[in-house]
Formats: structure tokens, C-alpha cells, sequence
């Protein structure tokens, strides 16, 4: 078994108040501009970077490209706060592991509280939280924190230091003793959670960074999906996901494709290349003049059946993030895409969480999938909350009578007569009229 992420929380992040994020094989946010959405997507980027173990100004200011999300680590707390909250839940091998975060931004940048922990399962405290690992609270002008672990033995348990500028989980291999089977929990625990963090792959490509030569050896796929054609050329060496993704590819294009390979540079540089009928011949189309939409589902596919990158255990399940899952793909192709996520999901084990303004998606949607749709929308005091379609009131009267993209457009969530717009009481106020 793979460790997967289950859910996502954002009590306090940004602008989002409150919200519990279902992870399934498929995930699908929707939302108006400003509802939220994105800020959903940099919560999970903010734990995949902590759960690596790097320090957290490193983490989230950092980096070849600057801040992994909009505002870096001060963006992350609410306006007019100086902290963020956010967790998560893992699981793996039926062990369900969830961890609960605080970190302050101002005046230091550091942990302030954490919880590893899971639901007792049996015994006569059944359903209460069992802590593997949990903060004492923070000393003024300290480094360091203070945590306790589980050590199952009579009295309180013992506690240890830890370094406050690091996520204390990512620190757990280290600092507790694995020399006792409750020692051995704690890590276990704290592996789960790390597993499935580090399987969370973020995808926004950007097409026009895309059509340049890249180091073959440059072969794991990137957020920007700036190396594409290395990471296509060394997919398509195994011969079985090379003919995938040329399935693929001839299923979401419009041109006549007969191939899909790589050229080199004389220094030894990779561009993937197209070969499709033109004019009565075939024509080599290379990356430079592929269009974004192209290189966008050429990105995706990629990402849908990459392998791991280095440092990332082998048996993380995978978690495939994308911003606006429609971008550059005609609405005929839209039942095309989802089909594949979900084949995906089910044959490789690759989960799927996209935003999307589309009413050709949620029409490609079966009535299954509705819930696994998270409407993201702004209350009248500006915060974001998050509300599962299939919780929605009307949800039922809304798919009894049309589609579920035309629901949105044309309003059919207040029938007849006029009131005030609200989150609860109209879906189309929260999808937007998208068409």
C-alpha cells in the first residue's frame, strides 16, 4: 500500500476560514475568481514543502523561483494576523495518521504548536485522539520547542527539544527514540504523513517555457513543466507509457498524430517532437511550434504517469495538483480528460486534485463524481469556505432538472422567485456563469 493524503484543513490560511478538503481519486474545487480556490492549492504546497525538512524561511521564501506561494510565508496568515493554521490526514496500510499546525510569520518566523495524531480505535477511550506527538506551549525568545511523544508508560510524557523553524514531524526520525515499540509508533506516524506530503506534485505548466532545448538528464517533471521534453523522452523509453501517451495525445488533438519521439542538440539537448500528417505528408512539429494547448495535455500526461523524483519515497502515493484543469482543452475533450484522470487513479494509483471554471467539466461529471465537487466561496465579512456540492440544499432539484454546467449558468437554483444571492442558496453565485 501507498500512504495518501485523505483530507486537507485550513482553519486559518490566507483567506480561508474553516475549511475541510475530502481528498479522493478525484477532486475537483470550483469557484468564482477570488473565491479562494488558489489559496486552497498554496495550502497544500506550503505542507509539501515543509514535509521535506527544510527550514521554513527556506521552505516558503526560498527556492530558485522566490516564494512557493503568492505573498511567501507572511502572505500565509489572514490578513491582520500573525500566524496560519493548517493539517492534514494521512493514510496508509490502515493506519490514519492526521497533523495540525501552527505557524507564526511575525515577529520570528517558527512552529508555535503541532499535533501528530490518530483516533483510538478500540478500548474504552475508542474515538478520542491518541497524540503520538504534541506541543508544549512555546517559550519567549527560545529556538526551540518543546514536544511530547507517546511513550505509553504511566505518567506524563517525557518531552523533548525540538527546533521551532522546522516542521517537528520532518524532525520525529531524529529526535524520538526508536528504541521501544511506542518509540516505533511515533515514527510510523510521522512517516505516513511525511510519505503522503511528499507525494503532492503541484502542476501550473507554462507553455512558452516549454519549447527550449533541456538537459536530457533534467528528467523529472517540474512545477512549471519548464523540462518537459526530458521528462517525456525518459517516460517514453519504457515502451508501454510511451504508447500511452501517445494514446493519449491522439485521443485530446485535433491533428493527424502519428508519432511522438525527441530531437538532440549537438550538445546533447532534448525537444519533444510530433509527427503528424500535413499537406498529404508527415511533418516533424517540433516543441517551438506546438501550441499552449498542446503542451499543456503533453504536461499533464506527463505528470499523470511520472514516476517519483528523487527524494521522494518510493511508496508515496501521488498526488496530482493542477490549477484550472481546462485551460487550453475544447469542451468536446473534457469527458476525454476526466475519463483518463480517473483511469489513472485507479491503475496507478495517482489521485487527482484540479480548480476549474468549466461547464463542459462538470457536465463530463457522472453523478458519482458530484461528491467529490468542493464549492469554494467568499462570506460577507470576505472569508472563504469551502461547501461540498452534494451538501448544497437544493442539491437534488438542481440535477432532477438540467445539467450541472447549465444549472450553474442559467440560475435554476432559486426557481422562480428573486432573493438575495447567497453561497448556501445559489450555486451559480459561486460557480460564476463561465461560459
Amino acid at each position: 500500500m501507498v500512504a495518501e493524503l485523505r483530507e486537507l484543513r485550513l482553519p486559518a490560511f490566507k483567506s480561508v476560514r474553516d475549511a475541510r478538503v475530502k481528498i479522493g481519486p478525484l477532486t475537483l474545487i470550483v469557484g468564482r475568481n477570488g473565491s479562494g480556490k488558489s489559496n486552497i492549492i498554496d495550502g497544500l504546497a506550503v505542507l509539501q514543502a515543509l514535509a521535506g525538512g527544510s527550514d521554513l524561511r527556506d521552505a516558503l521564501d526560498g527556492g530558485r523561483n522566490g516564494p512557493i506561494v503568492r505573498g511567501g510565508s507572511e502572505g500565509c496568515a489572514p490578513i491582520g494576523t500573525d500566524s496560519f493554521t493548517i493539517g492534514c490526514t494521512a493514510s496508509k496500510d490502515g493506519l490514519t495518521v492526521s497533523l495540525d499546525l501552527e505557524v507564526q510569520v511575525r515577529p520570528t518566523l517558527q512552529v508555535v504548536s503541532e499535533h501528530l495524531w490518530s483516533v483510538r480505535r478500540a478500548g474504552q477511550r475508542r474515538g478520542d485522539p491518541y497524540s503520538y506527538l504534541k506541543t508544549d506551549a512555546p517559550e519567549a525568545d527560545s529556538g526551540d520547542i518543546r514536544a511530547r511523544w507517546e511513550n505509553e508508560k504511566r505518567g506524563v510524557n517525557p518531552p523533548l527539544a525540538f527546533r521551532a523553524s522546522q516542521l517537528l514531524t520532518s524532525q520525529v526520525a531524529t529526535r524520538v527514540p526508536a528504541t521501544s515499540q511506542a518509540g516505533r509508533k511515533v515514527h510510523s506516524a510521522a512517516e505516513v504523513v511525511l510519505e503522503a506530503l511528499t507525494g503532492v506534485f503541484i502542476l501550473d505548466p507554462v507553455p512558452h517555457q516549454m519549447r527550449e532545448y533541456v538537459p536530457a538528464k533534467d528528467s523529472h517533471l517540474r512545477r512549471n513543466a519548464e523540462n518537459l521534453s526530458a521528462t517525456l523522452e525518459r517516460l517514453m523509453s519504457d515502451p508501454g507509457l510511451g504508447q500511452e501517451i501517445l494514446r493519449m495525445t491522439r485521443q485530446l488533438s485535433e491533428a493527424q498524430v502519428s508519432d511522438l519521439s525527441t530531437v538532440s542538440s549537438d550538445l546533447g539537448d532534448v525537444m519533444v517532437t510530433l509527427e503528424e500528417q500535413i499537406g498529404g505528408s508527415l511533418r516533424q512539429v517540433p516543441a517551438r511550434l506546438m501550441s499552449d494547448g498542446t503542451l499543456r495535455f503533453l504536461a499533464i500526461a506527463a505528470a499523470m504517469l511520472d514516476t517519483p523524483a528523487d527524494g521522494v519515497a518510493a511508496d508515496a502515493g501521488r498526488l496530482l495538483v493542477i490549477e484550472e484543469l481546462e485551460n487550453g482543452l475544447h469542451p468536446s475533450q473534457a469527458a476525454l480528460l476526466l475519463s483518463r484522470l480517473k483511469a489513472t487513479a485507479a491503475e496507478r494509483r495517482v489521485q487527482t486534485l484540479a480548480t476549474t471554471h468549466s461547464t463542459a467539466i462538470l457536465d463530463a461529471l457522472s453523478g458519482e463524481d458530484h461528491k467529490a465537487v468542493i464549492v469554494s466561496s467568499r462570506d460577507d465579512e470576505g472569508w472563504s469556505h469551502v461547501t461540498r456540492l452534494t451538501d448544497f440544499p437544493d442539491y437534488f432539484e438542481v440535477v432532477g432538472r438540467h445539467s450541472l454546467g447549465d444549472s450553474a449558468v442559467e440560475d435554476q437554483l432559486r426557481p422562480g422567485v428573486e432573493k438575495p444571492v447567497s453561497a448556501s442558496s445559489s450555486l451559480a453565485f459561486v460557480l460564476g456563469r463561465t461560459r
